[in-house]
């Protein structure tokens, strides 16, 4: 039977990040790291899915919380990108301090996917890149909009998340740090770094990260590279077993041609 274990990863300002290892049945050289969507829990039903599937497949699959959010140490204004990146770093050099792995695979689900991306672009040694329904970089007339005029003028940014096995919910308040943080970043550009084998999802009815905008990612990555994209599939797939169970049955498929 697999083994799912939970753990606390220290890091150098001596916090910690919540993390989940699931065990393969039989132990092999292959490493995964999913990254959750933006102020999203490793707790969602989509990410705990598919580290089951990965570890089925034999990779010790990691799952966490990045600081600042659900179960890791620190505040709602420790949550940023530069942050975010990280905490990956301290996922994966935690992961390789118990064990040496030769096959490194990140992924994650909409900012999770856009971290893959960003991280990938900057660590060798990742070997496989999933992003699942990343967003591209804010444009400048997005900018211009109401959400993002409102947060600079206001401070701070109210953003609220569904928590899992529960009728509740808990709220985050971002500083508009954390906007000007992300704007210093562009998927676009860092897709163009990777020389790894990269999966891009995209979901037919995805209204947050549009499949044509995970098209211009696809665009500009390197072989090789595969572009599923899903029909029936939204942003919120999480929710649905049955949904949850395509994803991931075609994100296997796709990683045992690679």
């Amino acid at each position: 039977m697999m083994k799912t274990e939970k753990v606390k990863i220290p890091i150098k300002t001596k916090k910690n990040i919540a993390a989940a290892i699931h065990y393969p049945e039989i132990e092999t050289d292959k490493l995964a790291v999913l990254c959750p969507g933006n102020l999203d829990t490793k707790d969602y039903n989509h990410l705990i899915k598919l580290a089951e599937t990965l570890s089925k497949e034999g990779y010790t699959t990691v799952r966490f919380d990045p600081l600042g959010t659900w179960e890791s140490d620190g505040q709602d204004a420790d949550y940023s990108v530069s942050r975010y990146l990280k905490d990956v770093a301290s996922v994966l050099d935690f992961m390789l301090s118990r064990k040496s792995y030769k096959t490194i695979l990140l992924g994650g689900h909409s900012r999770g996917g856009e971290i893959s991306i960003l991280y990938a672009a900057q660590d060798p040694r990742i070997s496989i890149v999933v992003p699942i329904m990343p967003p591209t970089p804010i444009s400048a007339e997005e900018l211009k909009g109401d959400k993002y005029t409102n947060w600079k003028k206001q401070g701070f940014y109210l953003s609220t998340r569904d928590i899992p096995g529960s009728s509740e919910t808990k709220s985050f308040k971002l500083p508009y740090d954390h906007l000007t943080d992300r704007l210093k970043f562009n998927s676009i550009q860092a897709v163009k770094k990777i020389h790894t084998p990269i999966i891009f999802v995209a979901g037919e009815l995805d209204k947050v990260c549009l499949p044509e905008e995970v098209k211009i990612l696809f665009d500009n990555a390197n072989e090789p590279k595969r572009y599923l994209f899903l029909r029936g599939i939204g942003h919120g797939y999480r929710r649905s077993v049955a949904e949850i169970d395509i994803v991931n049955a075609e994100i296997l498929k796709t990683l045992q041609i690679l």
